[in-house]
């Protein structure tokens, strides 16, 4: 099978040659020279001059076919004083003609690409003498005549490239676009995407790229699940001994009590809450099925969050102009990203200070619902802030292993709010760290 090398060379090369020949065959046909005697002749200068000849030099009347001839006209003569048997023999078309002539001196026929002509005169001697002259019709001279102009076989080969180049290029590029289609939905995380190629069969360049394409892609989304079942599978493995590390752990103290004991303690509960964090990882093929109130979300997080508030004396504060905010999300995962959020500011704001929670429209997008989540601790450095939502990564000057986790929460967070369609950042205030979350608004009748 041909590679696409050679299908773009040949196809280029066919094109031109085609291209090539069509040019010289259509210069040859429509630029073609008559006789010079029969140059810029209309069809009525040709009937005189036929007449002409036949009444006054018969003797003329083959050359003058031949002449005719020469340029797509045929001249048909018939003589009356000659024996039946020595007439030429004409087509039913021409012997309607001339059997016409019969009534009258002059008859005609007319069709879209012929004109026929029948006329009786008699030679100077006397003799009569019938003729039919079968020409182009008017409409074929004027458009010979357009099109033997240089500006015509111009835009007419302009014509003949273009239909011939759209047809190469369609051709080439439509797998390509297909490719371009499925990256780009593989790069927003659709794992399911594929390219649809056509013409797989064929065995060149850009079939065998997109067999690759998708074969890279089925590795990719396979490795995906077996990661998250590998996750999965382990952290359920993790939480067996680590319940019965636990129980030991109580008999052991009511035994005695130190603080290695405590430390033991503090240190399952750590891991406890890591596994629970890597149980908590979203499912990105779960549906988008619900809708939900960010107002009223937001208000139902404030509640739960604010016992734990209060303990270091922190206001829950919530501003909005919204009576409802609706978006498409899928509720759980929803609540525990933004909960997750509000949670990492009250742990980290100054006691007796305030968490302030604002809904609004993102300036120029009415059609985006922006939350921001803002406390008044020691924030983030600004060499860090770019790193914050990877997994694993900690900020040790902010977030040292005595108060902060294990860099997982805002990692789920981050995945979340892509999957929902919306961006999360993250950026220093005056006294605090403000984080950003952007959310497509749901319009009024959409499902």
């Amino acid at each position: 099978m041909l590679s696409l090398y050679w299908k773009i060379f040949i196809g280029f090369w066919f094109s031109s040659l085609i291209l090539g020949s069509g040019g010289v065959f259509l210069t040859h046909r429509l630029n073609q020279q008559s006789p010079s005697d029969l140059q810029g002749l209309a069809p009525v200068k040709i009937i005189d001059r036929s007449v002409f000849i036949a009444r006054r030099l018969p003797e003329e009347i083959d050359a003058w076919q031949r002449q005719l001839a020469e340029n797509d006209i045929q001249l048909f003569v018939l003589h009356t004083e000659k024996s039946p048997l020595s007439q030429p023999l004409f087509s039913p078309e021409i012997n309607a003609l001339f059997a016409a002539l019969d009534e009258s001196h002059y008859s005609n026929e007319t069709s879209l690409t012929r004109l026929r002509i029948a006329r009786k005169e008699r030679s100077i001697n006397g003799q009569e003498i019938k003729f039919v002259l079968d020409m182009p019709s008017p409409n074929v001279f004027k458009a010979r005549e357009i099109l033997s102009s240089a500006g015509t076989q111009l835009v007419l080969g302009l014509l003949i490239s273009a239909l011939v180049c759209y047809i190469l290029a369609r051709y080439l590029t439509r797998n390509i676009e297909q490719l371009s289609i499925a990256a780009r939905a593989l790069a927003r995380g659709d794992l399911s995407a594929r390219a649809r190629l056509s013409n797989l069969s064929r065995n060149d360049e850009l079939s065998n790229l997109g067999h690759d394409f998708n074969q890279m892609a089925t590795a990719l989304e396979t490795s995906k699940e077996n990661q998250n079942r590998l996750i999965r599978d382990i952290s359920h493995e993790l939480r067996s001994p680590l319940a019965r590390l636990q129980i030991a752990l109580e008999i052991a103290r009511r035994k005695t009590n130190s603080d290695e004991l405590n430390r033991i303690d503090r240190e399952s509960q750590r891991l406890n809450e890591l596994i629970g964090q890597l149980l908590a990882m979203p499912d990105d093929d779960a549906p988008l099925t619900d809708t939900v109130d960010i107002v009223e979300l937001m208000n139902s997080i404030i509640e739960d969050c604010t016992i734990e508030a209060e303990v270091k004396q922190v206001k829950l504060l919530l501003e909005t102009d919204y009576h409802e905010a609706l978006v498409a999300a899928t509720v759980k995962q929803l609540h525990s990203a933004f909960e997750n959020i509000i949670r990492n500011a009250i742990q980290y704001t100054r006691n007796d200070s305030q968490v302030k929670v604002i809904i609004s429209t993102q300036p120029g997008h009415d059609a985006v619902i922006a939350v921001g989540i803002i406390d008044q601790g020691p924030g983030v450095p600004e060499q860090d802030i770019g790193h914050i939502f990877e997994p694993f990564y900690r900020v040790d000057r902010a977030r040292n292993r005595n108060t902060g986790g294990y860099g997982i929460g805002l990692a789920i967070v981050q995945r979340v709010i892509t999957r929902h369609a919306g961006q999360v950042k993250a950026n220093n205030a005056d006294d605090g760290l403000c984080v950003n979350v952007t959310l497509p608004a749901l319009a009024i009748g959409d499902d």
